[in-house]
């Protein structure tokens, strides 16, 4: 019987590049890509590889009617490498990383999963580590736990859209502490001395863009700002290092937290543009707000007001409708910034 790959993103295509090796026979199904929005009938086969996006609902209807298996549960099964799965709300990215940059200096190390190559690109591919990012939407949706070490950074509320409701997304998150080994810790050094039980040198570090980005003295790129919890670390930040007042600049939508309230000190002013202003709007309080349409209106204000400098970019919310993702957001800022010191 014939495999089918439900959702045909990045992780979909993964797929097909494993059933093409496999030599396994699949159909497709993603109803948000006309070609392959046919129904199926799902009892026609094997198995049904479910991509991390879809929502927990429909996740829960495909499970009642099939086998379903995600990118993750094929690795765990098949990978020979030491598997270390790294989650929480906010600084995956940037641990995975740095806990890379310290493996290689001596081993073969994957960098795979939510953060880098989807993991079935990787699959024993005769490296000793795989580092694995985990979302709580791949927490979620895997049906065993057959990681070698768990990493747990921390844990704020995020993804309410998906989990509904705080304690959700909490379970899902904590998944990984069912590790065969697990530890709740985000230094580098002390992951790789808890899992090569031996110590490493001090290396410099290189950090990922976007994240409290220094792109000059003064201006802060924090476009992987994605959720209240990076916003309020972002600012707690500023508040130290701006010795002058500072403008805070925001974007995004705020759907994902159900629309939560903030109450922000600390910088001057706020500047919120995009097609969610007036809904961060009703989310922030603050004293001195202003909103804007889009980046083009927000660069005309900060010229006419001569605002060259203390400036933290840290939107606070995932991109919605302004942009594909947190890198073309962070892009866009690079650009503005250099249009404004022109």
């Amino acid at each position: 019987m014939k495999s089918l790959i439900y959702g045909y993103g990045i992780t979909g295509k993964s797929f097909e590049r494993y059933l093409k090796k496999k030599k396994i026979a699949y159909d497709i199904f993603d109803r948000n890509i006309p070609r392959y929005s046919i129904k199926r009938d799902l009892n026609n086969y094997k198995n049904i590889l479910c991509s991390p996006g879809i929502n927990s609902d429909e996740f829960d209807n495909l499970q009642a009617s099939n086998n379903v298996l995600t990118d993750i549960d094929i690795f765990f099964e098949e990978d020979n490498s030491i598997k270390i799965g790294i989650t929480g709300t906010n600084g995956k990215s940037t641990t995975c990383f740095h806990l890379a940059q310290l493996l290689k200096q001596e081993f073969e190390v994957n960098l795979i999963g939510n953060f880098g190559n989807p993991v079935l690109d990787d699959i024993n591919n005769g490296n000793e580590y795989s580092i694995i990012e985990l979302s709580s939407f791949q927490l979620h949706k895997m049906k065993k736990n057959k990681l070698d070490f768990g990493v747990l950074l921390n844990i704020e509320p995020d993804h309410l859209d998906y989990h509904n409701d705080f304690l959700s997304y909490k379970a899902a998150k904590e998944r990984i502490l069912s590790a065969n080994k697990s530890i709740q810790e985000n230094d580098p050094y002390i992951l790789f001395e808890w899992i090569t039980k031996r110590k490493c040198k001090k290396i410099k570090l290189k950090n990922l863009p976007y994240r409290y980005q220094f792109i000059s003295k003064n201006i802060i790129n924090d476009s992987k700002s994605t959720n209240t919890s990076s916003l309020k670390y972002a600012i707690s930040k500023a508040n130290i290092h701006f010795q002058d007042d500072y403008i805070l600049i925001c974007c995004g939508d705020p759907k994902k937290e159900n629309f939560p309230k903030i109450e922000i000190s600390g910088p001057e002013k706020i500047l919120i543009y995009g097609n969610h202003a007036k809904q961060i709007d009703t989310c922030i309080s603050h004293p001195n707000k202003y909103l804007f349409d889009d980046a083009n209106f927000l660069l005309e204000y900060l010229q006419n007001k001569s605002i060259f400098s203390n400036i933290l970019f840290s939107p606070g919310f995932p991109s919605g409708l302004d942009y594909k993702n947190f890198e073309e957001r962070g892009d866009e800022f690079n650009t503005l910034i250099h249009k404004l010191e022109k």
